[in-house]
């Protein structure tokens, strides 16, 4: 609620980074132009809208000359550069552009009314985003592992709340040029106008643990090649990761979906596996969940208890304001470790009951296929399949698979394919090497 009042009132809500070609204010409530990084902000937008230089083009270009990101890394990627010419902090809006945002009630007319009518602003969006954090543990090689998953969509044009900045001192003419010449870029993802079988994070680069992304090559009588490769040498190029090699989308979808249909015909071994996917999931929330949501709660209620106690005291002059700041940090370390722990539990509990059903799904749609079906699901299909498996196959730098998921113990001798070897454990120890022979 401060921030959203804040945003209101015309202030920049800072985070860690400016704007690329903005610096903070003193008070971090508004912009101020850096000319170092505006400079560069500039020659992009000319390459683009005025040059006519592809993406790609200017990515090399700023590669070559290795000017450092927005981040400071090393090597610039296509998807930065866009986003860079399609934020509104660069495009410069006239008075009328500014009543226009004050008619559709995503600027204040307060802030309106204080702003220059002779100059130009850019607009600083905030509350455009809705985004969903939550915890969540997964089986992995070395046990279970704890990471963060964000889901983020865009919200209501009504809801936007916009903040007007300085001027970058771009022509308007020349931003319009430069999103005309991308309007029609098509995504990395969408590539070959293909279904993707081990997109969205199934496949994933062994060696840097990065997710595999598509690549599309044309051949000199105009054929297509469709390969996953590691994005870290895709978009960088010079030998940013061990595993320069680019793997057929074609042998390696087809090499894992052997694997998995094997699996598809049994599924009394799949039920046997998927049964003890949810119980590991289980298991890992403790032997009640809501006993221990409770106790982590009755925690979080003693925290606070303790925070006040310790203001109370700073106020009658019982600790000093020194003591006050370091027992105040410890608190809020207590207090982020016990959301962390709340969150885990939740999120296993809602992974077991979302795991629970996805297996009835599964085993319900497989009884009804005759096994001959399963070979000639459609990639659709099978990567459904296999995010229901939870499926995860690491590709290294010499071609070998590692795929893991809610398996069973034994695959039957008759699943093995030339020059591919198969093992399947546990779902937290799946282990399963695979040669890719192309």
């Amino acid at each position: 609620m401060g921030k959203l009042r804040k945003a209101r009132e015309g202030k920049i809500i800072a985070s860690s980074e400016a704007s690329y070609g903005f610096t903070y204010t003193a008070d971090r409530s508004g912009y101020i132009v850096d000319e170092r990084e505006m400079v560069v902000l500039r020659r992009i937008f000319r390459m683009v809208g005025v040059e006519g230089k592809s993406l790609s083009a200017v990515k090399v270009i700023l590669d070559r000359e290795q000017v450092p990101t927005p981040g400071g890394a090393r090597f610039w990627t296509r998807a930065t550069l866009r986003a860079l010419i399609l934020d509104d902090v660069y495009k410069p809006h006239e008075r009328v552009d500014i009543e226009e945002l004050v008619t559709e009630g995503i600027l204040s007319p307060e802030v309106a009314s204080r702003l220059e009518e002779s100059r130009r602003y850019g607009i600083w969006w905030y509350n455009r985003r809705r985004i969903l954090e939550k915890g969540i543990s997964e089986v992995g090689k070395d046990g279970r592992i704890y990471r963060r998953r964000r889901k983020t969509s865009l919200k209501p044009r009504e809801e936007w709340i916009a903040v007007p900045v300085p001027d970058a001192g771009l022509e308007r003419e020349v931003v319009e040029a430069a999103r005309e010449a991308i309007r029609h870029n098509r995504k990395t993802s969408n590539a070959g106008h293909r279904f993707w079988e081990l997109s969205g994070g199934i496949s994933q680069c062994a060696e840097c643990g990065r997710r595999m992304v598509t690549s599309v090559s044309t051949g000199r009588r105009g054929k297509r090649y469709f390969y996953y490769v590691c994005p870290r040498n895709y978009e960088q190029r010079w030998g940013a990761c061990s595993s320069t090699k680019c793997h057929r989308a074609g042998d390696l979808e087809g090499y894992v979906w052997s694997l998995v249909s094997g699996l598809l015909k049994d599924p009394e071994h799949l039920r046997i596996g998927l049964e003890r996917a949810i119980t590991d999931e289980r298991r890992s929330c403790g032997a009640d969940p809501e006993v221990q949501e409770r106790l982590w709660l009755d925690k979080l209620a003693e925290v606070d208890r303790k925070r006040s106690g310790f203001q109370d005291m700073a106020a009658e002059g019982l600790i000093t304001f020194e003591e006050l700041r370091a027992k105040l940090a410890s608190l809020e370390e207590t207090c982020e470790t016990v959301k962390t722990e709340l969150e885990v539990l939740r999120s296993g509990a809602e992974r077991a009951a979302e795991l629970e059903r996805d297996k009835d799904a599964l085993l319900d749609r497989l009884a009804a296929k005759a096994p001959e079906r399963i070979d000639h699901a459609t990639p659709e299909e099978r990567h459904q399949i296999y995010n229901v498996l939870r499926l995860s196959v690491s590709v290294r730098a010499d071609g070998a698979l590692e795929v893991t998921g809610a398996f069973t113990d034994v695959l039957d001798s008759e699943n093995t394919s030339r020059s591919t070897s198969k093992s399947i454990a546990s779902p937290s120890r799946t282990s399963t090497q695979m040669r890719n022979a192309s």
